[in-house]
């Protein structure tokens, strides 16, 4: 073997080793660090077609999924790059052509109104999306439950059943976030109501604000260009089920001696939430066992979905403003390893981060092997201050802050009115959900 043949191997060895270092402390910094700080609010100065990659971001997610879309508008057609953290299956793929096809026929009727096409399209979205709305409305009657003698809850209920006894359909899960997007509307710059609450009110809300920005676009004859030909880029996932990990101990025993380790796992196993997430992250799925020390564990690690995006991006050294919008804000480390591509003057835009660390995460594959090195160097950085700091000054709380939130913003257009009409037509096909008892609406 060649000395410059060599070379390469140990440099290739040295990187699979710090990537596996990574992988490690991201799994220890996620059970004791989970959120590093406060969620960065929405970009809310975006351009049609970025708002329009939002609303896709939203009705393309179904159950738990992440979706990141990536939308570039051509003079007389339009690209559309799709990514999601794991497999595209069967129906995924079906629900996207049936949305490109309705999309496709909405714009070239306009400025005539498909009633037909418009009601399937919303059928196809309510169907998709259902389980994800379903789990978000327990989480916000779990809210209502807890805080049901606050001002801003009982203003919220008064709000709702005299929505719900104008329309006479309460139950419907669509027709709820219809009236949440109303109240979001009415509410969102109040300073005196709970973040999380507002949070989950505007995630409700972003089913119907999305289908309404989707076909208000598809309306407008401005656009009839771009929907004339739209073609979708599917980005394949990118996962390793058994990547090799450092132990939890490993990890701890670079910061602290034998002596504070015992002191440092008498106060985690003094935390729930840290132990919660501890026996998360360290559990065998296939023998249910701790993996806290030992040289064979093993963790499953995914490209994020706005990551596949940005990949193509570094890949193709596009350095205009990109805008990639996500179903979920984005993570900690996405945020790093951006902040990371706009100091070497990549201008990416995203619609928020959320400050929260998450084991699994995968480092991206770009090209160019240089800004991959460096990129895994920074976050390592960054990762070891956070640790060091956590582990050695143990002296707060780790509970963590309330869910992310999602791309969800505001159609222009504020009558939803024929929408309900679609919803109705579909009732049976959707679970009823009961959000709030019926009452009287206090005067």
């Amino acid at each position: 073997m060649s000395l410059e043949k060599e070379k390469e191997l140990k440099e290739c060895i040295k990187e699979k080793e710090r990537e596996k270092e990574l992988y490690s402390k991201e799994c220890v910094a996620e059970c004791i660090n989970f959120a590093v700080g406060t969620a960065s609010a929405e970009n809310t100065y975006l351009a049609t077609h970025e708002r329009f990659a939002c609303y896709l971001a939203t009705i393309l997610a179904r159950d738990k999924e992440v979706v990141a879309v990536r939308l570039k508008v051509l003079p007389n057609s339009c690209d559309i790059y799709l990514s999601k953290n794991f497999h595209w299956l069967d129906k995924d793929v079906k629900y996207i052509n049936e949305i490109q096809n309705y999309l496709k026929d909405i714009s070239k009727s306009a400025p005539t109104i498909l009633k037909g096409t418009e009601s399937a399209f919303t059928k196809a979205v309510m169907l998709y999306c259902s389980a994800k709305l379903e789990s978000r409305l327990e989480k916000l009657k779990k809210d209502i439950e807890i805080s049901n003698n606050s001002e801003y809850v009982n203003s919220f209920i008064d709000f709702f059943s005299t929505k719900v006894n104008d329309i006479n359909d309460g139950e419907n899960m669509y027709t709820i976030s219809q009236i949440c997007m109303e109240y979001y509307k009415k509410i969102k710059d109040k300073s005196n109501i709970s973040s999380k609450f507002l949070g989950h009110i505007k995630k409700v809300g972003s089913y119907v604000g999305s289908m309404l920005g989707i076909i208000e676009c598809a309306r407008n004859i401005q656009y009839k260009p771009l929907f004339s030909i739209i073609r979708v880029f599917k980005r394949n996932p990118d996962i390793i089920n058994n990547q090799s990990i450092y132990s939890w101990k490993n990890i701890i025993k670079r910061f602290i001696d034998e002596n504070n380790y015992k002191c440092f796992m008498d106060r985690c196993s003094k935390k729930p939430k840290v132990m919660e997430r501890w026996r998360k992250v360290y559990t065998n799925i296939g023998t249910q066992q701790q993996q806290l020390d030992g040289n064979d564990v093993k963790q499953c690690i995914y490209l994020h979905a706005e990551m596949n995006i940005l990949a193509l991006i570094i890949d193709d050294k596009i350095k205009s403003r990109e805008f990639i919008a996500v179903s979920k804000r984005c993570c900690y480390l996405c945020e790093l390893y951006i902040d990371f591509a706009r100091r070497h003057g990549y201008n990416i835009i995203v619609s928020g981060n959320h400050k929260k660390i998450y084991s699994g995460w995968k480092l991206l594959n770009v090209k160019d092997n240089t800004f991959k090195i460096e990129a895994l160097r920074y976050i390592l950085e960054n990762l070891d201050r956070i640790l060091e700091n956590k582990i050695k000054y143990y002296a707060k709380s780790l509970q963590a802050d309330s869910d992310n939130g999602e791309n969800n913003l505001d159609p222009k257009n504020s009558d939803s009115g024929y929408l309900g009409k679609y919803f109705n037509q579909y009732n049976e096909y959707v679970n009823k959900f009961t959000l709030v008892e019926k009452r009287v609406s206090r005067k």
